[in-house]
């Protein structure tokens, strides 16, 4: 038979097979020293995915940066954080990340009370050094190529290095830092905490709002160096009084973090995955040297399948971190079910070579097609639009192929060359007194058991396979799309206890950035201009200054800017001074002659005498007006009242209008203030969106600084809470932002908007990292704007690693439903193929399609998210489940032809192949429940639902399998023909 030649030649030549095995195995682990690693999720998308490309756009505009958030709290101090002690310890810190730099060794080093110090970084953990050493993770990696610090010092934002925006003078913003030096009194430490949280920038950011806590914000040239620059931060704070509790987190920190420790998995967890394996194994097969084979075969396909993975050049990501331990369970089930049959058909033949031809013979064609099936499972994650997930699926299905290969060749080789047959022959004579089963006697009475019941009770099984799949479905309707990377993390890890510790504190540790900029460029039209002129004249001028405005009215409408406008708007300047001289002029009179009354016993009837000779009629008029609805003033009092009078008139000025509007005209988006009243109505609205802890944009820096510029110390709170606002026009827009630009930490304003002022960024923190959170934000934001449209249009852009994470998510999830659908259409095809027969093919995705609705029916249900673990496990689903199908329908055909009916058939199914399927399932359901106990959530992800999936996948062929062949026996077994399909 064609089917036998490979095998045959394992048994005719095994020491080249077992040579050529060594060879390929040696071979692809010297690819391992080249392993890098990637924990990166943004590289769940392509480099050139729209999404990524515009979100290293924004941080290249802004100049942002990704950043380790450390936090110190303080809950015993009665000031908390902003004790002389604390905010001594924290400036040194500061200092210190400042001054990392390499020493003549090579080695990090910092500057500590004016002296070098090298913190000893590595962990005090033999092992862990161990991996590190292995894997290349170099905890002293802080430096860039050409030797610049992994954090970016002008960058950090700290007390002892952000900007005090504070009043220096009247109109004036003083040059300094919150916190220039630590203070050495409680006076100025609570100073310092009143600076800081009278800055809305500052509060919930920088400083937590209860004052017991501070956020330090660290950017680092990359993402990579965050595990290493949180362990230096460690180590540097590691003396500190117990009272200041240190807290590290962040998103890079937290995906960081689980890349080394995914490593510690990689070498713990696969390791204790196929102990137990093999302990499963020896407790089935009580003999050694026969259970190596499929351990070595797990194992060769592991060492191949990650030696191509990393001689290809691709980083090992989380998904592909897991490829060992998909790919024992499918290593070992075609090997369990040659040693299986092998034990127990040995005595019939008495030869080895013999019995293998006849179990290979006999499986040859289950086993190749369930190793296709799961080829088109792991395969078909080659369409989705995820890299990683497309190495992963690609290179599971090539170790799938090989485990395949290698049970076809090394096994069969490996039998003839180290198991004796005097051990076999020991067996089968025992055996053949009835006395030695391979299996315990308990599973051997379960299963014929599970046959009468499956036979007899088919219509109840059936019936209650309905009503699972019914509730399974309403399960399916409650799962929710979502990941965290923090949430990768078991509760009590320090990642998870710092993010709560911090977003408890803080805005939120998480971040968003929504960016605006006018959908085009705000040119107006010549005419546009002059009407937009003539109303706001109108409402400036017309009530006051009737007469003149009319007179101005007319300029404006016989102004020609089409023709000239640099020359127009000259002579218009000249005609409004001229307009402005003869408007002010009478009212420059009237305060000149006021000015000069003595206010020593001035009455209304004095001033009025006095005023009359000096200014026209109805300026007077108007004049004496006002100051009789003032009702009873007299002295100083009156005078001052009439000089604040005759001053709004005097400040009424054409040619100032005249400025102003066209400074207005050419004013960019963002010093408008219509425009920068939206984003401020934005952002109000943003405190009421559930999930955002705090937003802030170039609006809060604005109107902070114009408050303090025109603070005056002697006018009342609710006179001065009147300049934190948004400046009245342009003109003076542009003058506060040049005040900030002069700040001490030169350029912090162009992170939230561009030099040009046309593009503006708003920072989102957010209090949770979950895609569902930020999708909910973002439309909630999104139908805010459409439902209160800005003055003018305005286009949105999302970025931040929380939005990444919402939109690789989103082409996962499709992505994975697609290639589900696609690989479970070529499996039924194959399996229609295989049996020859559309019913047979229908049955055989039965299991598969019972098995996925329960698991995911059972993720709604209990709550959990469905994350790319999750998503991912399907694939394995499909193999599996119809694998255990295949061998069962193969065997039905078969034992059903010789018996002449299911019901003889269906005992002798229970025998042999069900006990290959039920050691299957029991060796990898118990097998991987060592990564229950593994400290990363994927992880235990995986070692739950990979038992849960041979459960169910075992119970689904040997119960409602079973039950529908006795429900259809008649359409199935039409007559004996079947019986020699294969």
């Amino acid at each position: 038979m064609k089917r036998l030649k490979m095998t045959s030649l394992s048994i005719r030549f095994p020491w080249i097979i077992l040579l050529v095995v060594t060879a390929v195995t040696l071979f692809f682990g010297a690819q391992f020293p080249k392993v890098s690693f990637d924990n990166d999720p943004e590289n769940m998308l392509a480099e050139d995915e729209h999404i990524r490309v515009f979100h290293n756009e924004v941080k290249a505009r802004y100049n942002l940066y990704d950043f380790v958030i450390v936090g110190i709290v303080n809950e015993e101090h009665e000031d908390g954080i902003f004790n002389v002690e604390t905010l001594g310890r924290i400036d040194a810190l500061t200092r210190e990340l400042i001054s990392l730099h390499r020493n003549a060794d090579g080695q990090p080093e910092v500057i500590r009370n004016g002296e070098p110090y090298a913190p000893a970084l590595e962990s005090d953990s033999a092992w862990e050094r161990g991996l590190a050493g292995v894997f290349g993770n170099d905890v002293n990696r802080l430096f860039t190529e050409d030797g610049s610090s992994a954090i970016i010092a002008p960058e950090i934002i700290s007390p002892s290095v952000v900007d005090n925006i504070k009043q220096a003078d009247r109109g004036q913003l003083a040059i300094e830092y919150l916190m220039e030096v630590p203070p050495t009194t409680r006076a100025e430490a609570l100073s310092i905490k009143r600076d800081a949280m009278n800055n809305p920038l500052y509060k919930d950011t920088l400083v937590s709002a209860d004052g017991k806590a501070i956020a330090l914000y660290i950017p680092i040239q990359e993402k990579t160096y965050s595990y290493n620059v949180a362990n230096l931060i460690e180590k540097l704070t590691a003396g500190w009084d117990n009272a200041d509790q240190v807290y590290i987190t962040g998103q890079p920190v937290a995906q960081d973090t689980f890349g080394v420790e995914m490593l510690v998995q990689m070498a713990t967890s696969a390791p204790m995955a196929g102990l137990a394996i093999f302990l499963l194994l020896l407790f089935f097969f009580r003999r050694i040297s026969l259970i190596i084979a499929p351990m070595i075969v797990a194992v060769v396909s592991v060492v191949a399948t990650m030696g191509l993975l990393i001689g290809l050049g691709y980083d090992v990501h989380i998904m592909s971190s897991m490829i060992a331990i998909f790919l024992m369970p499918i290593a070992v089930a075609d090997s369990v079910h040659i040693l299986s049959e092998f034990f127990d058909t040995y005595h019939k033949f008495h030869n080895k070579a013999d019995t293998i031809r006849h179990v290979i013979g006999h499986l040859f064609m289950p086993m190749l097609y369930t190793s296709l099936t799961t080829i088109a499972g792991f395969a078909s994650l080659g369409t989705t639009p995820i890299p990683p997930v497309q190495v992963f699926g690609l290179h599971v299905a090539f170790g799938v192929a090989l485990a395949w290969l290698l049970t076809m060749t090394f096994v069969p080789a490996y039998i003839m060359l180290f198991v004796r047959s005097k051990s076999l022959e020991a067996v089968c004579h025992v055996q053949d007194q009835d006395s030695c089963d391979v299996s315990p006697s308990r599973l051997n009475r379960t299963l014929h058991g599970l046959g009468r019941f499956s036979f007899l009770r088919w219509k109840l099984i059936l019936s209650a396979t309905l009503l699972l799949l019914v509730v399974s479905v309403i399960g399916i309707s409650r799962i929710t799309v979502n990941d965290n990377p923090v949430k990768w993390f078991t509760r009590n890890h320090r990642i998870r206890v710092a993010d709560r510790v911090m977003n408890d504190h803080f805005g939120g540790t998480y971040t968003a950035y929504l960016t605006l900029k006018p959908a085009q460029v705000l040119a107006a039209t010549c005419d546009e201009r002059i009407e937009t002129m003539k109303a706001d004249a109108e409402a400036r001028f017309a009530e006051a200054l009737p007469k003149a405005y009319a007179e101005f009215e007319s300029i404006l409408s016989t102004a020609e800017f089409k023709q000239d406008e640099e020359r127009c708007f000259v002579d218009l300047v000249q005609k409004a001074e001229a307009l402005d001289r003869k408007t002010s002029g009478v009212w420059n009179d009237l305060a000149d002659e006021i000015i000069y009354l003595d206010p020593e016993g001035l009455t209304k009837e004095k001033l009025v005498e006095a005023i009359r000779k000096a200014g026209d009629k109805a300026s007077v008029n108007h004049l004496i007006q006002y100051l009789s609805d003032q009702g009873e003033l007299a002295g100083a009092e009156l005078q001052n009242a009439a000089l604040n009078f005759c001053d709004r008139f005097l400040e009424l000025s054409f040619t100032d209008f005249l400025y102003e509007a066209r400074a207005t005209a050419n004013a960019p988006a963002f010093k408008r203030p219509e425009i920068l009243a939206y984003v401020e109505h934005l952002q109000d609205y943003m405190k009421t969106v559930p999930g955002i802890g705090k937003s802030s944009s170039a609006v809060d820096s604005l109107k902070k600084a114009n408050y303090e510029l025109n603070y005056m110390a002697e006018a009342s709170a609710e006179q001065n809470q009147q300049f934190n606002s948004i400046p009245p026009n342009p003109s003076a827009a542009a003058q506060v932002f040049i005040q900030l630009e002069g700040m001490k930490k030169k350029d912090s304003l162009f992170h939230l908007v561009t030099k040009d002022y046309n593009e503006v960024n708003i920072w989102i923190q957010l209090k949770s990292g979950d895609n569902t959170d930020m999708v909910a934000v973002v439309d909630d934001i999104e139908n805010w704007m459409s439902e209160n449209p800005a003055p003018v249009q305005l286009e949105t852009g999302w970025a931040g690693l929380t939005y990444l994470n919402v939109v690789w998510q989103d082409k996962m999830v499709a992505g994975m439903m697609n290639a589900l659908l696609s690989s479970f259409v070529v499996v039924l095809i194959m399996m229609m193929v295989l049996f020859r027969s559309p019913l047979f093919g229908l049955l055989a995705m039965l299991p598969l399609t019972v098995t996925i609705t329960f698991i995911y029916g059972l993720i709604g249900w209990v709550g959990k998210d469905y994350d790319m673990p999750v998503a991912v496990l399907s694939s394995l689903t499909l193999g599996l489940s119809v694998d255990f199908a295949i061998h069962f329908l193969q065997r039905s055909r078969e034992l059903t032809g010789k018996a002449g009916n299911w019901k003889d058939a269906v005992g002798q199914m229970f025998e042999e192949p069900a006990m290959a399927i039920s050691r299957n399932a029991i060796i990898i359901s118990i097998g991987f429940t060592p990564l229950l106990f593994a400290p990363l959530v994927p992880y235990k992800t995986v070692g739950f639902f990979l038992a849960t999936i041979m459960a169910v996948s075992w119970l689904a062929t040997l119960f409602i399998l079973a039950a529908l062949i006795s429900g259809l026996q008649k359409w199935l077994f039409k007559n004996k023909e079947t019986t020699d399909s294969y």
